[in-house]
C-alpha cells in the first residue's frame, strides 16, 4: 500500500512538471513579444487561453491520479 502512494507522488510531481514548464516559457514569450511590439499586448485574452489548455492537462494528471 505504501509503494502505491510513492508512485502516485512520483507520477503527480513529473506529471505536473510539464505543464509548469508550458506555462512559464508561454509566460515568458509573450512578455518578450510585448516588450519589442506593445501592440501586441491586445492578445493577451488569446494567450489566457492558452495557457487555460495547458492548465487542463496538469487538472487530467490530477484527476488520473483518483483512477488508479
Amino acid at each position: 500500500m505504501e509503494l502505491d502512494v510513492l508512485a502516485k507522488g512520483i507520477m503527480m510531481g513529473f506529471g505536473m512538471l510539464g505543464p509548469a514548464i508550458g506555462i512559464g516559457l508561454i509566460g515568458s514569450s509573450f512578455m518578450n513579444a510585448v516588450g519589442r511590439n506593445p501592440e501586441a499586448a491586445k492578445y493577451f485574452g488569446q494567450v489566457f487561453v492558452i495557457i487555460a489548455i495547458v492548465e487542463l492537462m496538469a487538472l487530467l494528471v490530477f484527476a488520473s491520479l483518483f483512477i488508479i
